[in-house]
Parts: C-alpha cells; structure tokens; sequence
C-alpha cells in the first residue's frame, strides 16, 4: 500500500488529472459534466491527498471523446500531463478516475513516476484508519482484489525462472504465478476469518430484534458530522475529528428517549463519491446496519456547496445496499456554519428533512422528538 513520508520536510508532491468523458458509457466518468463539475471532484481528491500527507501542487483537467485502451488519454495530453508533473517536480502523477492496470503500468513507464488513481487513494485512506479486527480484514481484502491484476506490473522486469515449459506450474512456474495464487489463497482466507464476524454480528443484531428495541442508523457522506452527532445524542465518546473517514467500524450506543423509551443508534462508515465497489463489498457487513435498521438517519453537511451531489452519491449506495427508501429521514448537520437561507431551501427541496448542529446543539430537541415519534410507530415486520 502507498506509504506516506515520514519526514515532513520531504512531503510528496501529487499532480492531479481529472478526465470530463464526452460519453457516459465508463461507470463513474461523470458522463457529460462540465470542468466545473470535475473541478470539484478534484478538490475533493486532493482533499483525499491531504488526509495521506500528499500535497497536491497542480491539475490537469481534459476532455476525452474516446477514452484510450493504453493510457485512458490521448496522446497528445498524454504528453501534456508528464510535462507538466516533470516541470513541478511532482512525485505522484494521481487520476480522479479509475485506471486499469495496463493503464497504470503503461503510465508508470513513459512518465517514470509512480501513478495511481482514486480507488487506490481511498483503500489506503481507509487502511489507514482501520482499527478494528474486523475494519483490517476489510480493507485488506479490498486491496488484494485491487492488487491481484496489477501483479504484471509489479514483476514486468522478471524473466521466467528455472527453465519451465509455458503454462507449467511447479519448478516452471513464474514467480508472478505464484504470486497470484498466494494472492487468491490470502483472499479466500480472509473471506473465511470476515465469515466468522459478520456471523457474530448477525448474531447481535438477532438480539436486539428479538428484545424489540427500536433501530436507528446515522448514514452519509464521509466528514458530515455522523460521529458528533452520536456524541450529541448519546454522550458516547466516540472519535470525531474534522478529517474524512475518520470513522470505519460501526459504534452502536444506546439513546434514552425524554418518554423513558431506550433505543439503538449505529454510527456507520461514511460515503465518497467514485466509492471503489470493492469497499462496498468488503464494508457490505458494515453498512448493512442500515439495511436492517428501523430508521436510517441520511445526514449530510448542509454548509457544503456539494450537498446535492452529497446526497445522490449517499442516495446512490443506499439503494445498491437495498435500504427502503421509507425508512432515510434526511438531515442536514452543520446549521450554524451554513447559509442563512440554506434551512428553508433544503425543506423545499426535499420534503420532510431537519436542519441541526450536532456540534452547536442547535435544533437537537426537535430532531429527537421526531425520532421518539418514529420509534412510537408500530415497527414494520
């Protein structure tokens, strides 16, 4: 996995490069958004960057009509885009967009720079907060499915060994052979030791159906505030520092409802957009907290300019989950660093919602009251 700089006076240097697809056809691209639109995305990556200690000193963004099969780009901006990671002296050449491991090869050796994408960006993200036995397994499965592929690369300046006929296995075996089946051998170990805890969790989670207690998930787009507000309503103590993803593994508190009725409320791992699937996969006994709670709780940062797109990309994972649609309440944190207007605007928009502070405590009790109403209903079998 990446590995950041220990030394601070040697902080490595990224070049972004973000792609605006005329063509919608590549899942993810953004299929005909505008330089704005990617800008963003880009903010967003070097935002990503930041959290692994990587300074972003530039951008590329370019359009491409046909994406090319060897560098994604054309040649032409290709070209550009060394140039111009050679002339600041960048380290890291970073796309905002997946590349395919002949891609990443091909671009590692015609700029002589290490080249990554978001996806990788992100599983190293998430491999760096993961604490948990549970949170390591993930994130390790996640990054051997994403390294299993690339191995060509790691290897491309080996020659076959020990005189073996092609296609032979044993004395005659390559070592990127061997190494692929180490690698499918640890995968499948992996899965079987995630087997075991996602059974335990399914094994909680049967408890507290059976006892009846009323289910709560807070969900949403990673740095929304989901671990402050659990703090707020429950006076747990979990870690909720201002940096994205700082919260992989579920946190489950009890909330005392001002009726004296006790329920469960879920702190759960936040969403980004472009979320590699194999996270979701890896995560999917994470996030199912909210596929099996009674009410899922979308908060998303009302001061940002991004909300909307906050709330697709939340909407999108959400629904590849299979969460019923009837059970989001959607709330909007951060009321008290957000535009004035912003409250009544996003209730036009999108109908029963809550404009709060989990950090200012603003609005706190309407919002708890709404959740004792939910929790009064009868539960849905």
């Amino acid at each position: 996995m990446y590995k950041k700089e220990e030394n601070t006076a040697n902080i490595e240097k990224a070049w972004i490069v973000g792609i605006n697809f005329s063509s919608n056809r590549i899942p993810g691209a953004g299929g005909n958004a505008g330089k704005e639109t990617i800008n963003s995305h880009c903010d967003e990556l070097s935002s990503l960057l930041q959290t692994l200690g990587v300074e972003t000193i530039g951008r590329t963004v370019v359009s491409v009509k046909k994406p090319s099969p060897s560098f994604l780009t054309g040649k032409g901006q290709t070209e550009e885009i060394i140039s111009k990671a050679v002339d600041s002296d960048a380290s890291l050449i970073v796309f905002d967009d997946d590349l395919s491991p002949s891609q990443q090869k091909n671009w590692e050796e015609l700029s002589n720079k290490r080249v990554i994408d978001r996806r990788e960006v992100i599983i190293n993200i998430f491999a760096e907060r993961a604490k948990t036995k549970e949170a390591l397994l993930q994130v390790e499965l996640a990054y051997n499915k994403y390294m299993l592929p690339r191995l060509v690369g790691a290897w491309k300046h080996l020659s076959r060994q020990r005189g073996g006929h092609y296609g032979a296995k044993g004395s005659g075996e390559t070592q990127i052979e061997t190494d692929r089946r180490l690698l499918r051998k640890k995968i499948t170990t992996l899965k079987k030791e995630l087997d075991e805890i996602i059974k335990q969790r399914q094994t909680r989670r049967k408890l507290r159906e059976s006892s009846e207690v009323f289910s709560c998930a807070i969900a949403g787009y990673t740095n929304a505030g989901k671990s402050t507000l659990l703090n707020t309503l429950t006076g747990a103590n979990v870690s909720a520092k201002n940096r994205l993803f700082d919260t992989l593994d579920p946190v489950t508190r009890k909330l005392h409802l001002p009726s004296g009725k006790e329920i469960v409320i879920t702190d759960t791992v936040g969403f980004i957009r472009k979320l590699p699937h194999a996270l979701i996969e890896a995560f999917k006994s994470t996030l199912e907290e909210t596929l099996f709670a009674d009410l899922v709780i979308l908060l998303l940062d009302g001061s940002s300019k991004e909300v909307k797109s906050h709330y697709q990309t939340s909407m999108e994972v959400l629904n590849e989950i299979g969460v019923d649609k009837e059970n989001i309440m959607v709330v909007f944190n951060k009321s008290d660093i957000a535009a004035q207007d912003a409250a009544p605007l996003f209730i036009k928009e999108y109908g029963d919602s809550f404009f709060i502070s989990a950090l200012a405590k603003e609005n706190i009790d309407i919002f708890i009251s709404e959740i004792e109403k939910r929790a009064a209903a009868p539960i849905k079998p």
